[in-house]
């Protein structure tokens, strides 16, 4: 039944186009030749007319759908539909006229009426078509657009309307990279008809076959751009596999602006279906604006993007903090050429060194923090655990002492590996969450007025560090594609939704000394078979066959599968979208100190069975793999 409908359209405009242009054909054939009679001096042979408009129209009735007339979509018609439209009443005459020899010699026909005929025709049969891409686009000049036929070819898959948006502004770009040979289209009733000129080849169940259609006659795969503006996850998936079949790549009109349209590779991120967030900007910016605001890992792939973000809410002045001097440079390169307004200070140093910050926090006074530093790759600290506490402890201990006493407030880059821990940087993280949550709560006592907000997600897609770029860097090497377990899950989202939602909470009300625990909604998990394979896709080659996946076995301290909850955490949803809060007893730092205390003692003495011990004395649930 859903296909019947589309075809019993498809049938009615057939038998609608067809009706217009052969009234045309029968109307400019007639007027033609009563035109001509309007400068002879005898009567109109009005015979002689009636035999030449019947058969004029039973030529057009054979030549016409020859010269695929009917595909055009009127409300998208191109130069291409208006060259077509002429080829048609040129041939349709040509035809006509030995035809009408041989009935009656062109007894009281005169000659010059092909001439009239042919222009009167194409005139009609244009003016229908362009008059419905006026009406439909506003434009009279989008119908007279040709395509530049030098170009590589490419198959846009879209709906009707994101296709002809897609086509349209590729037209106008001056950096134009493809030449559209045909059009996949969402929309049944479309096909086999063309949009500018542009041939819809069939449905999406047909984009395989059409590929290596193309292929075989050009000897070269056609890519593919996908024109929907938003295209959900379930479409992506059935292009980037079907391209890869045909050994084709497959990119995404990003931007159509009226004169350009501007492309992308589809990457990993596109794949994971990340619902739209109802962004609350204005909440972010009463947090940043105004304020003096410090960074710390301001280099590294949050704390960049976190940086980048903060730019543009207009702060007061932006303090960058990181330990890596080329990350720092980074940063700082990226701010120039971006000519992001404001001010910004670079500072080089470790969250390790208390000296250091305290000199930073009584220089600069910092009114917003948030702390981004941080050691998170979890078999480098298995064999480092000394060093993962120094920094992920040590480093969050210092800062969060500082902010809770001077700024207003603290922002805690968390994970969701800090719940349950199997690992030695997720117990790290455990604790030092525990310890801002602390030291916010026991500072207020003091006279502190900094609330502080600890944010736990999950991996951030193409982050240093990462499996994405892992696995770019093993496809172009020719495989094979390290997995560590078929069965292995994580939970991802893009760097700039993470940053973005990390604002969020971070503006979200809070009392004075309130530590709340946020979690980002991470969707559902992601399968790192399924995303390796997706992946091989998206470069046109085939998993298994053109790239290799061997299985490598899990990693020192790697799960297969992660967490954002613990069991006891109340979890409710908050005025952000896509920020979660997690309610928790919030630890006494009366007894959280000592341990901790000797926890880093232990680190400091380079102590690595006192370090694990402690550590696992202070996270209980903290189980080795």
């Amino acid at each position: 039944m859903t296909q019947a409908l589309p075809t019993r359209r498809r049938l009615t405009a057939l038998v609608a186009i067809t009706a217009h242009d052969l009234a045309v054909a029968a109307l400019a054939m007639g007027g033609a030749f009563m035109l001509r009679y309007r400068f002879e001096a005898k009567p109109t042979p009005y015979a002689a007319g009636e035999i030449a408009t019947v058969l004029f129209v039973a030529v057009c009735a054979v030549v016409f759908p020859v010269m695929q007339l009917h595909r055009g979509v009127w409300r998208f018609t191109a130069l291409n539909d208006i060259l077509r439209c002429a080829r048609a009443a040129i041939v349709a005459n040509l035809v006509f006229l030995p035809l009408l020899f041989l009935l009656n010699r062109l007894q009281d026909f005169p000659r010059s009426t092909i001439a009239m005929s042919m222009a009167e025709t194409f005139a009609l049969l244009s003016f229908g078509r362009v008059l419905a891409r006026a009406w439909a686009g506003g434009n009279l000049r989008e119908a007279f657009r040709l395509e530049d036929r030098s170009l590589p070819l490419a198959v846009v898959v879209g709906s009707a309307e994101a296709a002809d948006n897609f086509v349209g502004a590729a037209h106008r770009s001056p950096e134009h990279q493809y030449r559209i040979a045909g059009i996949v289209t969402l929309d049944l009733r479309e096909a086999g008809r063309t949009i500018r000129g542009v041939p819809i080849l069939g449905c999406l169940e047909d984009l395989g076959g059409v590929l290596k259609a193309i292929s075989a006659r050009s000897k070269i795969p056609a890519s593919v751009i996908v024109a929907e503006p938003r295209p959900d996850r379930g479409l992506l998936e059935y292009v980037v596999a079907a391209a890869a079949e045909a050994g084709s790549t497959v990119a995404r009109g990003r931007a159509f602006n009226g004169e350009s349209a501007a492309l992308a590779p589809v990457g990993a991120a596109d794949l994971l279906d990340r619902p739209p967030r109802a962004l609350n900007l204005a909440a972010a910016r009463a947090l940043i604006a105004g304020k003096r605001v410090l960074i710390t890992g301001a280099g590294g792939t949050i704390g960049g993007e976190l940086t980048l973000q903060i730019a543009k809410l207009d702060p007061a002045r932006l303090i960058l903090f990181d330990i890596s001097e080329f990350n720092l440079y980074s940063i700082d390169q990226t701010l120039r050429e971006a000519r992001v307004p404001g001010r910004w200070r670079t500072e080089l140093g470790d969250v390790r060194d208390r000296a250091r910050l305290r000199d930073l926090f009584e220089r600069e006074r910092p009114e917003v923090v948030l702390h981004a530093a941080a050691l998170k790759h979890v078999p480098l600290m298995e064999l480092n655990p000394i060093e993962a506490v120094l920094t992920n402890i040590a480093g969050a201990l210092n800062v969060a002492e500082l902010a809770a006493a001077s700024a207003q407030a603290l922002v805690f880059i968390s994970t969701d590996k800090a719940v349950n821990p199997t690992n030695v940087m997720g117990a790290t993280k455990r604790v030092a969450e525990q310890v801002v949550q602390a030291l916010t709560a026991q500072t207020l006592m003091n006279g502190g007025a900094a609330h502080a907000a600890v944010v736990r997600f999950g991996n951030v897609l193409g982050s240093s560090g990462s499996v994405a770029p892992l696995f770019e860097r093993q496809i172009a090497r020719g495989g094979p594609v390290t997995v560590t377990d078929p069965r292995i899950e994580r939970y991802f989202m893009t760097i700039q939704e993470a940053a973005n939602l990390v604002l969020q909470a971070a503006a979200l009300p809070a009392a004075p000394g309130e530590a709340g625990l946020y979690v980002l909604d991470m969707g559902e998990p992601v399968k790192m078979e399924d995303l390796a394979r997706q992946m091989i896709r998206l470069h046109g080659l085939r998993p298994d066959k053109d790239i290799q996946i061997i299985h490598t076995g899990l990693r020192p301290g790697e799960k297969l599968f992660e967490e954002i909850f613990y069991a006891a955490e109340d979890v409710q949803e908050t005025a952000a979208d896509g920020v979660l809060a997690a309610r928790a007893q919030v630890p006494d730092w009366a007894n959280l100190q000592g341990p901790v205390e000797a926890l880093l003692a232990a680190a400091g003495a380079r102590d690595e069975a006192t370090v694990l011990a402690a550590l696992k004395a202070l996270v209980p649930e903290f189980q080795p793999a």
